[in-house]
This record gives C-alpha cells, structure tokens and sequence, in this order.
C-alpha cells in the first residue's frame, strides 16, 4: 500500500495582528514540539538559506514566505529555521503573507532537499478575509496500529489542542487530505452542482462559524454551533465519540475512535448522524480512488435532509 497524505488542519479568523501571532505561533512552537532535535541543532544557523547541494542525510529546514499568486505572479523569499530566521518572519507577518510554509527533512545522496519529515503552513485567501488556514501535512505511512503508530497520533492531537484551546478556531480537522485543503465533504461535492463558494475552501473558511465543513475523525465544532447539536451532554449521549470536550473558547473538541485508522463504518455513520444538523449541505458524490488517493470516509447523503 502506498503511503497516503494526512491533513492536520484548523481555521481561525481576527484582526491582522492577532493572526501574525496564530501564524508565528503554530510554525514556531509545532515544530519545536514534533521535532526539538532538529529545532535546536538549526537555532544558531544563519538566516541566509544556501543555493548549494547540502551534505547527504544532513537536515535541512526552510521558512519561506509567498506574496502574490491571485491578481500578481507570486513571489517566494526563503529562509532557515534558525533563530534569525525567526526573528525575520515576525518581520514579516506584520503584514500577513498569502502563504507561510515551514519544511524540515533531510538531503538524499545527491544533495538535494528530499524526505520531508515535517510540513507545516498557514494561508490567507481574499475570498475568506480575516481568516487563516492552518496545517500539518503528514503521512498514514507509520499507522499501522503499533505503539508507535499511537505515538505519533498521541504528537498530532497534541499538537492540535494546544493550540486550538489557545485561540478560538471556526474549524479543525484530522482526516485524510484532499487537495489543497479541502474536506472529503468539499472534495465529493460534484463541480457541475456546487460553485466554488459552496465547496472551495477558499471560500468555505469563510461560511465555517455558519455550517461545519466537514466530519472526520478528529473534529473541532465552533462554539456558534454548539447549541444547534443539543450541547456537549447530548452529543455525549449519542456514544458516536470516544472523547467529547469543550475547549476555552466554547469550540467542542469530538475525536470518534481512540485510533485514526479505527475511523471506519460505522463510526463514520456515527458521526455524521450527530454532526449533520450543522454541516455543509450538499449531495457528496463517490468518485473511483486510485491506489495513491485516500478514501473518502463519508456518508453519501445530504446532511440538510436529515
């Protein structure tokens, strides 16, 4: 089986400084948290990234910020991981990026940037102003039902609460990934029936307080909609999650299975049962899955019909 891509993401939406803040945060202390190692040993490095094959099985790690890509051609400037790497990107999250994208890995045989071991980003779109996307991108490559398979779940959910119960986010995720951070729900609604506003997450970010995005395994509700789904006793009562609980902000944190690769079936029937009162309408349709596309865990129904 090949290895299939996994999408740690969250939404929050502010004012432009609060979400510099959001932004610096999540690079900055997500990989110091899932790779301190590697963190510590680039700190003293120079900001400058070098244009030269590095030394094989040596570690890189890349900050770089892109401007433009929508009505300019885009630009990229690049940085390391470094302290003074850093300090150059609060510089330049005063004013918020189109995308910020944060690589650590290793160089292959022949010197050029190859294994990513971890891949973080944060993009802004017109369409949704004042809203930032947040994510991780791994792999399923390690969940194969191990211990260390949990281990590295135990590091994403980490990972994602602490930061989701800093801030007050409109939408998170674990689930499979899906393009360019599109749900599976976004992902099957048919191009020909659904404009973009309704299934781009471009636009959809900026709808995520009104309608839930999507369902997966790990699924972060905003707390506007938490009285629409009964509150935290009721979805309680429904037995769909393994762990039901209401973050600072009011947001409800819902994983259904103690395992990512446990999110099957009938726990992703579960799921939608309870969820669909705040979901995204639309008919999602199933479309054929080559061997390197995930499957889409979802019920083929239209939540508002329920």
């Amino acid at each position: 089986m090949l290895p299939l891509p996994v999408d740690l993401q969250w939404n929050v939406d502010g004012p432009t400084s609060d979400l510099g803040r959001v932004v610096y945060e999540w690079l900055d202390g997500a990989s110091a948290q899932l790779l301190p190692a590697a963190r510590k040993a680039m700190s003293p490095l120079s900001a400058r990234v070098s244009r030269s094959l590095g030394a094989p099985g040596s570690t890189f790690g890349v900050l770089a910020v892109t401007r433009g890509g929508v009505d300019v051609p885009p630009k990229t400037r690049e940085r390391t991981c470094s302290d003074t790497g850093f300090a150059w990107l609060k510089k330049e999250l005063v004013c918020l990026p189109d995308m910020v994208t944060l690589q650590i890995g290793t160089f292959d045989e022949r010197g050029h940037r190859a294994r990513r071991h971890l891949v973080l980003s944060a993009r802004t779109h017109p369409a949704s102003p004042g809203w930032v996307r947040l994510a991780l991108l791994g792999s399923d490559e390690s969940l194969d039902g191990s211990d260390s398979s949990l281990d590295v779940q135990r590091a994403w959910l980490d990972v994602l609460h602490g930061h989701a119960s800093t801030w007050d986010p409109g939408f998170g995720h674990i689930s499979y990934s899906y393009g360019l951070g599109a749900t599976a729900l976004e992902d099957c609604l048919p191009p020909g029936d659904y404009p973009p506003r309704q299934r781009d997450p471009e636009h959809t970010v900026n709808d995520c307080r009104r309608y839930l995005r999507g369902y997966s395994w790990l699924t972060i509700v905003p707390k506007e909609l938490v009285a629409r789904l009964g509150g935290i006793d009721e979805l309680r009562a429904t037995s769909a999650f393994a762990r039901v609980e209401q973050l600072a902000s009011g947001a409800l944190w819902l994983k259904a299975t103690e395992r990512f690769e446990d999110y099957r079936g009938e726990a992703v029937h579960g799921v939608f049962d309870a969820l669909a009162p705040v979901l995204r309408p639309g008919l999602p349709v199933p479309t054929p899955r080559r061997d390197d596309q995930p499957p889409h865990l979802l019920v083929f129904e239209d939540a508002a019909s329920r």
